[in-house]
């Protein structure tokens, strides 16, 4: 099968496994480059198929040595389907990571079950005895609910008037108008139940129940906070409810676990990056070029590696954290820099289609976005027959 990109509306309807072979390898060659330190044993992670959750897998299984295991919900090739960048992002990963020599596991399957919640923990109990850190990365738009058996959708909207502006069209690379309108109260509840804090909470008490959580455990989940650019979406919509809602959850998780294993529940703000989210996102693909470009400039760029392998090694386990007045991990404190955001902004309104496009930050950007799905490597030859049938059975 030859295997280029398939993108609609800017989804990527297939993934190229040689690609993602190689996006993993790029981590870990990354993650090999870092010095060692100091961290958790065994890991829980929560979303670990790709983004921000695969890069912390990474990090602390090479970082610090760690065993993990991962939950995340992908898909497999199927006939003429390629199957998600996720599942060979964790079927690639397990091969490399043979070589850590520590234990490393998948659970392909809904993170918000009670029954996949028993799995897991049955396998930790068995295997690892007890966890030394959560990390809750999930990305998930859809969740049953349980209780009713109702797939319940998050909806990432604004709250009182709509947010107008651009994209990117990243098969087309020109500008698009895009227009977010405002959510109802029953999306916004919808979005909170989602994206929220409860899953994260269940599952550390299930944890708990169980006898799985070591004595000064940690867990830390992520937010983005950003600037004024994306403020309607990022802290003022539909997600900053959601936002809101686990930022609370870690308040009250880290009073519990203070209290009863002499551990803490973290928040960390992350930085900009490309996700499969944001070109949906008015503005963000833009103002991502833009922070790119000048970030690059005034060498403070880092790859999504980089951003979570010091977010462990100096803020979560080191003597470097960096907190705001709501005791958030500020590990974006560079972006948000007042000369990094002030040039940012200042790009961002001189900056026409023409210009955008022939910056540098939004080559990065673009490529980034395209990683994500295992293309536009050079080390890769998108032009050769990819048996992925073969491929599958090998790895």
């Amino acid at each position: 099968m030859i295997i280029k990109p398939k993108i609609r509306s800017n989804f990527f309807a297939n993934a190229h496994p040689i690609g993602c072979r190689e996006f993993v390898k790029q981590q870990i060659d990354e993650a090999k480059a870092q010095p060692k330190f100091k961290g958790p044993k065994n890991v829980l992670i929560i979303g670990g198929s790709s983004g921000y959750g695969l890069a912390s897998r990474i990090a602390l299984a090479y970082g610090a040595d760690a065993n993990t295991v991962n939950v995340s919900f992908e898909t497999g090739p199927v006939k003429n389907r390629t199957g998600t960048a996720g599942w060979w992002n964790n079927k690639f990963f397990l091969n490399f990571a043979k070589e850590t020599q520590n234990i490393h596991k998948d659970f392909n399957g809904d993170a918000f079950t009670k029954a996949l919640k028993e799995d897991v923990i049955k396998y930790i109990k068995e295997t690892l005895g007890t966890i030394d850190l959560v990390v809750y990365s999930l990305a998930s738009p859809v969740r049953i609910n349980e209780i009713t058996n109702e797939l319940v959708r998050s909806q990432i909207k604004t709250l009182g008037e709509p947010a107008v502006g651009q994209t990117i069209d990243i098969a087309k690379k020109v500008l698009l108008p895009l227009t977010v309108e405002p959510a109802t109260e029953q999306e916004v509840e919808d979005t909170v139940f989602v994206m929220g804090g409860e899953d994260w909470k269940n599952w550390m008490m299930v944890l708990e129940q169980h006898n799985a959580l070591s004595e000064g455990v940690k867990t830390i989940s992520y937010t983005y906070i950003g600037g004024p650019t994306t403020e309607k979406i990022y802290r003022k919509g539909t997600l900053g409810k959601a936002k809101q809602d686990l930022e609370d959850t870690a308040e009250t998780l880290n009073q519990h676990l203070a209290s009863n294993f002499q551990g803490e529940a973290l928040i960390s703000s992350s930085k900009a990056v490309a996700t499969k989210a944001s070109v949906f996102i008015p503005q963000m693909p833009i103002y991502a070029s833009c922070l790119y470009e000048v970030m690059i400039a005034h060498h403070q760029h880092e790859s999504i590696l980089e951003h979570k392998y010091r977010l462990f090694k100096d803020m979560v386990y080191g003597s470097g954290r960096i907190l705001d007045d709501a005791k958030r991990i500020r590990i974006d404190h560079k972006e948000m820099e007042h000369e990094i955001q002030h040039k940012t902004l200042d790009l961002m309104k001189n900056c026409d289609e023409k210009r955008l496009f022939s910056l540098h930050g939004t080559k990065v950007f673009l490529r980034d976005v395209y990683q994500l799905n295992g293309f536009d490597f050079d080390t890769v030859d998108y032009d050769q027959d990819v048996d992925i049938d073969a491929l599958a059975k090998q790895i």
